[in-house]
């Protein structure tokens, strides 16, 4: 819990902001504004009148349309011009064919929707760039969609949504050239419908999710382990379920008796999860968890722009400082051993892989690498449903995609790679199946690990004590674990990644800081690069993917081909890899040491070395050149290193940019530096000092010139050392310049922040105490509340002492529910994971951040023991038409 400050921050007003307004709303909104602030004597630090106060971050790329039912309550002309969005973009939308009420629904009066039959936008538009739409029901009920890409008033395409295909796409073909162009979303049925437009670079396809899931699980199994440790139990259990297989010592798979899986698959899920709660309570149980399906810890960015390395999405190797330790290991690896624990690898045939992994391909494959389906055979057969994002073959790209020419390369780029499948359709799998696997890893008892590195890019299990004891074992056998923080944007233990003996990986973007997606906490060891679309870190006009193999079906057949992906499992393979160079130098290196060289700074970069530990990047931002040399005992040779690695420099950021340059091996006397060159207009590099010379260390100063770039368009130009130390040798450091728009153009719609009740009411709403709501402005939302006075009548952004959840989102429908798919949502801490706040009296709290975004988190289970989280109905809006400030039960908007 947070309880309030004394003194800190001045005071955020949190006003509402000024719209224009029909009669009825005045008289209530009027008492809001006027409670906002005060006067006062005395320090101007100490809050005057405030309970709670702070501002809400919008994500990057965020838009909203601008006559959504919300804005057509306050002005009821819908938008006659088009509505222009910016190249990459997420945008939330709501039409309706008619005027219409809502019906009354569990304590719900009647509220009214209006008619807005279509939205039209221009957008620029490059050769092959594809949109997407995802429809969302309304209270109202479900009707279709219809999308239309056109340009002067001829269609180019077309698609409609329904309600068994939600999901649907345009796409500008590559016959067509890059501009202009126009997107028109209309209503198909009488119904009000929500939606979420998205261009192909802000997307995140079909894994990107709107929706508050819940963990998933099989259906009718348990892992239960048993307090004694053996079957003695067993018959006493028997009632209660069937003894399938023993996983380990003690711990059971147990399936549920069959009466109980009747029904559909709603209530099978209930009846386990009860049976589970019904299990716990025997007294010769000591543990009963549900059979929690992992997912690959990826949100998929499968589309046309990234579908060829050449476009530059290499910057993750730079940020990781791969070359320099290319420089010193020399052979990529060679002779160790990564283990792709993941979905298989794409293969055309058997034995056919992706032609950029395929030499490293441990083969013949060892028997038993396929744990969903028990048998000797790797391969990822992709999805039966939906398209298949080959997520195991991107991870093994990132690991060692080798250097033929063709493609990228991986970090580790001559290591041998073990693929062991664990995850099946759809990118999930059992607990079981990996803790089969991560037996099977250690090796024979007699015998050898089968691996000396395992990368595990997936999660959302809770804690099971069989698995760390699988890890334990394997580690003291000399193997080292890698795994994915996760996806959740939540400070919640995810494992594998939390387990003992295993290094947890945070995921940054271009720029080094933490992925708006990504796990963060005092579990995490580790950063690396794990990219994120919402942002544009590296200053080069995309949003920040990692590139790698990948297949996709072309003119009806599966080939092989590269795409664009962000997520923690990006992030984990990147430092499998730096792993797997640091055993070619040194191959006794195991876990021990190499976490103590973690700690003591040696494998790090940060602002301030040696890194202090954080939770969001654990001991800092993996550095491959760094880590490569602390495992190096031999003379290494003498090399040119840049810091920083790669510069951006942009018209929003830092238009100037000092790089140091200096010998990697001070010991190793000087470099004669020959020249320094550059080839861009809008780029100048001031050298300290000037070549040609004999110097152990030089400056270079970047300066960018925006006026000789395009607003909004990104260039990329290479600053050239050319030296000689034991041999002649260059250096590349890669230049990113741009103009950027305004961040004042990020909207995610009018927000309503309420403090709610923790626990919802019977029917599933959680009810408003106090409500206050503000218009962005400058990229963010302010909101205030002030402490209840005890004096009537009650202000409806008055909030009296008591624990509650902070919560905000947009109500685009006007339903009177916020959070809802299609809606903007933010959740104290973190969306998904809340955690409840104390307002005292007297002690106000001030500087609350939180994000909003139209996504939601892969999971919202914060502990292990807590099971699925129950259907979400939504948080309940305070009375907005009433004639006074008085707090209403009933949300009528």
């Amino acid at each position: 819990m947070i309880v309030g400050e004394r003194g800190g921050l001045e005071m955020a007003l949190g006003c509402m902001a000024v719209w224009p307004l029909r009669p009825a709303m005045l008289a209530i909104l009027a008492g809001a504004i006027a409670g906002c602030g005060g006067g006062g004597s005395g320090d101007s630090s100490v809050p005057v009148n405030v309970a709670l106060s702070g501002v809400i971050d919008i994500e990057v790329g965020t838009r909203v349309d601008a006559d959504t039912a919300d804005v057509l309550l306050l002005n009821d002309t819908p938008l006659s011009s088009p509505q222009v969005l910016p190249p990459e973009y997420l945008l939330a939308g709501y039409v309706s064919a008619t005027d219409g009420s809502y019906a009354p629904l569990s304590g719900f009066a009647a509220a009214p929707y209006f008619a807005d039959p279509e939205d039209v936008y221009t957008v620029n538009l490059k050769s092959g760039q594809r949109i997407y739409l995802q429809a969302f029901a309304s209270r109202a009920g479900v009707s279709s969609l219809d999308v239309v890409l056109s340009e002067g008033g001829t269609v180019i395409d077309s698609a409609s949504s329904d309600a068994n295909s939600t999901e649907v796409s345009v796409a500008l073909p590559t016959t067509e050239a890059d501009g202009t162009y126009t997107i028109t979303v209309s209503a198909g049925g009488n119904t009000p419908m929500l939606y979420v437009l998205s261009s192909s670079v802000a997307t995140a396809g079909e894994f990107r999710a709107f929706e508050w899931p819940d963990y998933e699980f099989v259906e009718g199994e348990a892992l239960v382990a048993l307090a004694d440790d053996e079957r003695a139990g067993a018959n006493s259990l028997a009632v209660a379920g069937e003894f399938k297989r023993e996983i380990g010592k003690g711990l059971w798979r147990v399936a549920m008796p069959p009466a109980g899986m009747a029904g559909n698959e709603q209530s099978r899920k209930a009846a386990t999860l009860e049976w589970i709660r019904e299990m716990r309570s025997r007294q010769e149980v000591r543990s009963a968890e549900p059979n929690y399906r992992m997912r690959a810890m990826a949100t998929p960015l499968d589309e046309p722009l990234y579908n060829s390395p050449t476009l530059g999405q290499q910057w993750h190797y730079s940020l990781l400082n791969a070359p320099t330790a290319w420089q010193i290991v020399g052979n990529g690896g060679q002779g160790v051993t990564v283990a792709v624990m993941d979905t298989g690898l794409f293969a055309s045939s058997p034995g056919a892989w992706h032609s950029d992994i395929a030499a490293n391909v441990l083969s013949p494959l060892p028997l038993g690498a396929d744990f969903v389906d028990d048998d000797s055979d790797p391969r990822d057969p992709g999805n039966d449903v939906g398209s298949s994002v080959y997520h195991g073959t991107h991870v093994a790209g990132t690991v060692a995609a080798v250097v033929n020419g063709s493609g990228g390369a991986g970090v580790a780029y001559e290591s041998n790679l073990l693929p062991v499948r664990v995850l099946g359709e759809g990118g999930t799998g059992s607990s079981e199946d990996l803790l089969d696997a991560l037996q099977w890893i250690a090796g024979p008892d007699a015998g050898s690990p089968r691996a000396d590195v395992v990368n595990l890019s997936l999660g959302g299990l809770p804690y099971i004590s069989s698995l760390q004891s699988a890890i334990n074992t394997a580690t003291d056998r000399g193997i080292v674990f890698v795994a994915a923080a996760g996806n959740s944007a939540s400070t919640a233990p995810s494992y594998p990644a939390a387990f003992d003996n295993v290094l947890a990986v945070s995921a940054v973007d271009g720029a080094g800081q933490l992925s708006t997606y990504s796990n963060y906490g005092s579990w995490v060891d580790v950063a690396a690069p794990g990219g994120d679309a919402s942002r544009d870190g590296n200053a080069d006009g995309y949003g920040d993917l990692v590139s790698s193999t990948s297949a996709t079906s072309i003119d009806g057949s599966l080939q092989e081909t590269y795409i664009g992906l962000q997520g923690t499992s990006m992030a984990a393979p990147h430092v499998s890899a730096v792993l797997a160079l640091m055993k070619n130098v040194k191959p006794t290196l195991e876990y021990g040491a190499i976490s103590a060289l973690l700690q003591s700074g040696q494998l790090t970069s940060c602002a301030a070395e040696p890194c202090a530990k954080t939770s969001e990047l654990g001991w800092g931002l993996l550095d491959a050149g760094k880590a490569v040399l602390a495992a190096t005992d031999g003379v290494i040779p003498a090399i040119l290193v840049a810091s920083p690695a790669i510069v951006s420099l942009s018209s929003e950021g830092s238009l100037q940019q000092t790089v140091t340059v200096s010998l990697l091996d001070s010991e190793s006397g000087d470099a004669t530096i020959t020249a320094v060159t550059e080839a861009a207009d809008w780029l100048t590099v001031d050298v300290s000092p000037d070549p040609p010379g004999t110097v152990s260390s030089l400056q270079l100063v970047m300066t960018l010139h925006p006026e000789l770039l395009d607003s909004g368009v990104s260039e990329r130009a290479t600053v050239t050392i050319s030296y000689t130390t034991d041999q002649a040798r260059s250096l590349d450091i890669p230049v990113v310049g741009q103009t950027v728009s305004d961040l004042q153009a990020r909207n995610a719609g009018r927000h309503f922040v309420l403090l709610v009740n923790p626990e919802p009411t019977a029917d599933g709403f959680y009810e408003s105490v106090a409500q206050t709501s503000s218009v962005a402005e400058d990229g963010l939302y302010t909101f205030s509340f002030i402490p209840d006075d005890g004096v009537s009548p009650t202000l409806i952004n008055e909030v009296p002492p008591g624990n509650y959840i902070l919560v905000a989102g947009t109500d685009l429908d006007n339903d009177g529910l916020i959070c809802h798919a299609g809606e903007a949502c933010a959740e104290y801490p973190v969306a998904g994971l809340r955690e409840e706040i104390t307002i005292e009296e007297g002690q106000p709290i001030t500087g609350i951040r939180m994000t909003t975004s139209y996504t939601r988190p892969t999971i919202s289970a914060s502990s292990p023991n807590q099971l699925p989280r129950p259907d979400f109905s939504g948080y309940r809006l305070l009375d907005r038409t009433a004639d006074t400030q008085t707090l209403k039960t009933v949300a009528t908007p």
